[in-house]
């Protein structure tokens, strides 16, 4: 009923907006300074280092992703994301500093002005800017230059919800029983299955499948943030301050980096088995080297899949883990010369 496509990403852009403060806004080139260093700054040199990466697969007989091009470097995290196909995950970065640095300088402007705004009227021109953007991708508008454009409108909806709820619904959240909180998110979900025959799912990669008009990709985000927000409330009372939950947690921009190499690891550790074997006779070769999308399940048991979940995250922790150790070293290393 909850299709991945056009809920996680809304999801994690409404927990961007939920952490929202207005000292960003008071002082927004501090702000905007801070996310380029955060945001920007690794973005690049990710891409950088998969981009070398990837030309070592190349010369391995692969052939998915791209040239190691300084447009490909420079430009295409900007309007693609995709370029290097291990760390495409990271697309999602540029939209998402986009929908921030917008919502910053709008707040900044209304306080420079003395434009008092209620946080209903800031929510609603989110949601406006949101059907906009999504109008110019029903329109075809959706390649080229126009897809960081109608990428960032499709998600300002979602970062405006996360700030209306901390700031207006959450006081009034609990109150609501959750028998008829969730009855209303289904009865909602069952409507929309009988108006269109089918539960909705998008790719806001591409914003290039918004079939049912600029309307429904929204109420489809904000129906699947209400379910599983809801959820995650009621959880987190038993899972919340797990350390699993928070090994996870402190390390989501590693996952979100490296989890496609994560991936690849497992896919690798099943191509060295069927060559050196007589095991996984049915492995494709082809699209092992061909196809990022393509996952080898032994013998078609999906359960084996959670070899790729279990890596995809397990992988970038480590990562992860390595990066702090350096910059742990590096200091020290620093004073030391100093000295």
């Amino acid at each position: 009923i909850f299709r991945y496509g056009g809920l996680h990403l809304p999801l994690f852009m409404f927990s961007s907006g939920y952490f929202y403060r207005d000292r960003a806004a008071e002082h927004p080139k501090e702000f905007i300074l801070k996310k380029c260093r955060n945001f920007l700054l690794p973005l690049y040199v990710y891409n950088i280092v998969y981009g070398v990466v990837l030309q070592v697969f190349h010369y391995c007989g692969f052939t998915m992703g791209r040239k190691l091009t300084l447009y490909n470097i420079l430009i295409a995290p900007i309007n693609n994301g995709h370029q290097f196909v291990f760390n495409m995950g990271g697309w999602y970065l540029m939209p998402l500093f986009m929908v921030e640095i917008c919502t910053v300088l709008f707040r900044y402007f209304l306080l420079r002005n003395d434009i008092r705004l209620s946080e209903t009227a800031c929510f609603a021109a989110a949601v406006l800017a949101g059907l906009a953007g999504n109008q110019l991708a029903c329109m075809g508008y959706y390649e080229g230059w126009w897809l960081p454009l109608v990428r960032m409108l499709y998600f300002l909806p979602f970062f405006g919800l996360g700030i209306y709820y901390r700031r207006v619904l959450e006081k009034n959240a609990g109150k609501v029983s959750p028998v008829l909180y969730f009855g209303l998110i289904f009865a909602c979900k069952f409507l929309i299955k009988w108006r269109f025959g089918k539960y909705l799912s998008y790719t806001p990669s591409w914003c290039n499948d918004f079939e049912e008009g600029p309307l429904m990709p929204i109420v489809n985000g904000f129906l699947g943030i209400a379910f599983w927000f809801r959820i995650c409330e009621m959880l987190t009372p038993f899972l919340g301050r797990t350390k699993v939950v928070r090994e996870i947690a402190d390390n989501t921009f590693s996952i979100m980096m490296n989890q496609f190499m994560g991936f690849m690891i497992v896919k690798t550790a099943y191509a060295l088995i069927f060559k050196y074997t007589s095991h996984f006779q049915n492995f494709s070769w082809k699209s092992y080297k061909t196809d990022i999308w393509w996952y080898y399940t032994p013998k078609g048991i999906r359960f084996l899949n959670i070899f790729y979940l279990l890596m995809g995250i397990l992988f970038p922790i480590a990562v992860q883990k390595c990066i702090n150790m350096a910059k742990g070293i590096l200091p020290r290393k620093k004073a030391s010369f100093t000295a």
